[in-house]
């Protein structure tokens, strides 16, 4: 009796057993189903996102390429919502865009040294910081060794990077972190207020908020142009009866051509963006559009 007993508890610890695996098999199975059916959701999402970007990136250069390049509250549509000073806006229900247009920065390669100054000094830089960076840049662009009195020239750049100045054009943003002084802002202002572009005009109807600070340096009249840009009146005329400055050698109120623009789209699943610079020549027969700098999901 002992041993029938023996063998029928053996048995049922068999059972068990049995049963647990069959119960651990059948939960890891429906977790790798699971698993899988997320991954896929997130693959149809990345495809269909990727699709809702490129079809907002055609609509978008399509009425750049055979529109006049400022918003109108009369127009419908997309050309009733665009602006270009990096303002987000809906291009349909499920793609959102932001167009900044590149005069209205601050070229490093063709830097305006006074508005650059204030635009540091009004971010929190000391005058020791600033000064220290762009006598720098200047040395890095320029053909001669002779260093300007805050700067560096390849002497500095040997010991600590074996190699000299570009005695050139900045070429990329990277690059500036080579740059004696560089580091007093950090990447997102960078690309905020300012430029590669290899434009000498400023526009800056399309200037963010802080860049037009410091041009206008009068608080009623900044937010006075505020008004008007985020109520759709500004232009060339409103911006000078309220500030008082007009065009000149540096100065332009028309739009310029070459934008960087970020699309977005999102969904349940998954979170999609886009930036590139593109350069819109709708005069040009063989290349009207030039896009470059391309990124996807770094914006």
């Amino acid at each position: 009796m002992i041993n029938i007993n023996s063998s029928r508890g053996m048995a049922l610890i068999q059972v068990l057993i049995i049963a647990i695996i069959l119960s651990l098999l059948s939960l890891y199975i429906t977790q790798t189903v699971r698993s899988q059916v997320k991954i896929t959701g997130v693959i149809k999402d990345n495809h269909l996102g990727t699709v809702a970007i490129e079809s907002a990136e055609a609509d978008v250069l399509h009425l750049m390429m055979t529109s006049k390049l400022y918003p109108s509250n009369s127009d419908e549509g997309i050309l009733g919502r665009w602006n270009f000073y990096g303002k987000e806006f809906k291009v349909n229900e499920d793609v959102t865009a932001s167009i900044q247009d590149l005069s209205s920065l601050i070229s490093l390669n063709h830097i305006n040294r006074r508005l650059a100054t204030t635009l540091f000094l009004q971010l929190g830089k000391s005058d020791e910081e600033v000064r220290e960076f762009l006598d720098a840049l200047a040395d890095w662009k320029d053909l001669d060794d002779l260093k300007h009195l805050n700067g560096a020239e390849s002497n500095y750049y040997s010991k600590s990077l074996g190699y000299g100045p570009r005695n050139g054009y900045l070429q990329s943003f990277s690059e500036l972190k080579s740059i004696k002084g560089a580091d007093l802002l950090p990447n997102t202002d960078w690309h905020k207020y300012f430029s590669l572009a290899l434009v000498s005009n400023f526009n800056p109807l399309n200037a963010p908020d802080e860049i037009l600070k410091a041009l206008i340096n009068d608080e009623q009249s900044f937010q006075n142009v505020i008004n008007h840009r985020n109520n759709g009146g500004l232009n060339g005329l409103v911006f000078f009866q309220n500030t008082g400055i007009d065009e000149d050698d540096y100065i332009s109120f028309r739009t310029g051509r070459v934008f960087r623009i970020v699309l977005r789209t999102s969904s349940k699943n998954n979170n999609l963006n886009k930036s590139f610079i593109v350069e819109v020549r709708p005069n040009s027969a063989k290349r009207p559009v030039i896009i470059t700098h391309q990124i996807w999901n770094n914006a």
